[in-house]
């Protein structure tokens, strides 16, 4: 064997992935084409890939018609949250498994419009991963997280969080029936809620996937609060939240809020502007010194990125929605799925790389 062929045996070992998404951009689902106006008609669902400079790179249609669609209500702005999987290689989302055009799709029953979770990978690759034609009914589906092994959670109105998988589909909380945003967090599950008067962010211990596990209350925003996407940095001791009506304790603050664990209470420390508008979707890059918070508006109309240096710091806007359109979920970009072959040639690569070092020690 040359070593012409060992470097081309190596590089074949290791194919360069053509991904859709860049690991560091940021994804926001959006609503609507723009052919027309945004209704609560069943409404086709993109997934539009930014630079966190907020240039748009690439965009995506989910599946609007067929046995694998998916969409979301077109006026329901509570809908549409974006989350990657718990191990980061998927997006993740969930909608209504019919065709766009069924009027007042968040009041069909589950029975005609089954209730879904979908992922999509690095590469785009899209997945109807699950379905119920019994939770949900007859109102919004919100949300939906996965722990990367064939577990899915999804989260909305009726029917608190549900686990939907590769076990028996049901309710795996009934502490509260009416949610928004859940999420698979280092193997917990967290979900925020705006309903009742503890509204803010709760934790459900482990991952379950059935019985009535009791879910704590972590982060009471208040009353008037009105709580969606949130993010946690990795000590999880800081908290980033996503407020649609800029509320803490009855106080107009703004649009995303901090909070940080002293002992075992979360306090609240301050709001990051957005000018005059909430915030549905939220991304933080907790890498550098001060977080860097990416959220799009309870409007549908905004992406915006903040700098967190304090208290005087404020939103600048990113990307604006179209006409007819409207955003609602954010995230990163999910990481590459190691491919099977490409695991087998590297290690073949690898095993041959080793022959040819042991055959020519010597000489080298």
């Amino acid at each position: 064997m040359n070593k012409i062929f060992l470097v081309a045996l190596t590089l074949a070992a290791f194919p360069t992935a053509h991904a859709q998404f860049t690991p560091g951009n940021l994804v926001v689902l959006r609503d609507g084409s723009g052919l027309s106006a945004l209704t609560s008609a069943g409404t086709a669902i993109y997934l539009d890939q930014y630079t966190t400079a907020g240039s748009l790179v690439s965009s995506q249609a989910i599946p609007s018609s067929g046995p694998t669609a998916l969409v979301n209500s077109g006026s329901a702005g509570s809908e549409g949250a974006l989350n990657l999987s718990a191990n980061g290689q998927y997006l993740v989302f969930s909608g209504y498994n019919t065709n766009a055009g069924v009027t007042s799709i968040a009041s069909s029953t589950a029975a005609a419009a089954p209730r879904g979770v979908a992922t999509v990978d690095a590469i785009g690759n899209y997945t109807l991963a699950a379905t119920t034609s019994s939770a949900f009914s007859a109102n919004n589906v919100r949300s939906g997280t996965a722990d990367g092994n064939g577990n899915y959670w999804a989260a909305g109105a009726n029917s608190g969080a549900f686990y939907l998988g590769t076990g028996t589909p049901g309710a795996v909380s009934t502490t509260s029936a009416n949610n928004r945003v859940i999420q698979d967090i280092g193997g917990n599950l967290y979900f925020s809620t705006g309903a009742g008067s503890t509204r803010g962010i709760y934790k459900i211990s482990g991952s379950p996937t059935s019985g009535a596990n009791p879910a704590v209350s972590l982060i009471n925003n208040g009353a008037a609060a009105s709580p969606y996407d949130f993010a946690f940095d990795p000590s999880m001791t800081v908290a980033y939240i996503a407020d649609s009506d800029a509320y803490v304790n009855s106080t107009t603050i703004g649009g995303v809020e901090k909070w940080t664990l002293a002992g075992n209470a979360w306090t609240f420390n301050y709001s990051l502007s957005l000018g005059t508008n909430g915030a549905v979707g939220l991304a933080v890059d907790f890498s550098g010194v001060n977080a860097i918070i990416y959220a799009t508006s309870a409007s549908g109309n905004s992406l915006f990125s903040i700098i967190d240096t304090g208290t005087g710091a404020s939103g600048t806007l990113l990307a604006t929605a179209g006409s007819n359109q409207a955003f609602r979920g954010l995230d990163f970009a999910p990481s590459p799925v190691p491919e099977p072959a490409t695991l087998a040639l590297g290690g073949l690569g690898m095993v041959m790389l080793w022959r040819f070092r042991q055959r020519h020690k010597t000489v080298d």
